[in-house]
């Protein structure tokens, strides 16, 4: 199967989530008459994940010791299998609320050669929000979007959409990041090129890791992954809490 783009989703203990981001995926992609790809990755999962996965996905990739060793190996792996030339790099509990509109938004932005990669706005579910969730993550996306005048110094996971051979050059993600792969990333990928925001478009996820933590404690984490990352090039934590 070839597509322009692939849906990469690295997984581990999503049964709750999976199934209902595979079916935005197929129901967005044939509504709107496109043809995708989408791969799940998982790391070793004992919930069903990669059964429920293989229901809909197009390829799901099991078994792989350095799939659960961190998510940037598991995206790397995920890519590897891919065949589309834009890579669209998400989460296991993300959903597209116009899926056609993300893609073609997307595709006419990398008509530009120099744009090596693409993000969109990150919110959380509808019903599971309230006022102070949208306002926050509205804010989290506006610091993010002014971050790429400074060397795209900040992202997300849930939706980094690469061109392939952009990806191919830098090395892919950097495997022993346990978090803050998706910074990095497209820090690197800033040197090579431009980054598009589509700020017309947005994904959904879910603000569990917000709800249960805290807004503070979460950014407090991520800050400092950041800043570990960047002055000392390695995670300072080893293992990334799992929140289910």
């Amino acid at each position: 199967m070839t597509s322009s783009f692939s849906f990469i989703i690295p997984t581990k203990q999503e049964g709750n989530f999976i199934e209902r981001t595979l079916h935005s995926l197929r129901a967005g992609s044939n509504a709107a008459g496109l043809e995708v790809e989408i791969i799940v990755v998982d790391g070793g999962s004992s919930d069903g994940t990669a059964e429920k996965a293989g229901k809909l996905a197009d390829v799901v990739l099991t078994g792989i010791p350095l799939a659960a060793t961190s998510i940037a190996h598991a995206r790397n792996i995920g890519a590897d299998a891919a065949s589309g030339e834009f890579l669209f790099h998400t989460d296991a509990d993300v959903l597209f609320p116009d899926l056609e509109q993300l893609l073609q938004t997307a595709a006419v932005k990398f008509r530009s050669p120099d744009v090596v990669a693409a993000m969109a706005p990150v919110m959380p579910y509808p019903w599971e929000s309230s006022r102070r969730d949208y306002l926050i993550h509205r804010l989290a996306n506006a610091f993010f979007r002014s971050s790429l005048s400074y060397g795209a110094l900040f992202s997300r996971g849930e939706c980094q959409i690469v061109r392939r051979s952009a990806f191919e050059t830098i090395g892919g993600y950097t495997g022993m990041y346990i978090s803050g792969e998706d910074c990095d990333l497209f820090r690197r990928l800033n040197r090579m090129g431009r980054i598009a925001y589509l700020s017309d478009s947005c994904v959904w996820h879910s603000p569990r890791r917000f709800h249960q933590s805290g807004y503070l404690r979460t950014f407090g984490v991520y800050l400092r992954e950041w800043i570990w990352m960047n002055a000392f090039r390695r995670s300072f934590i080893r293992e990334w809490p799992v929140v289910r």
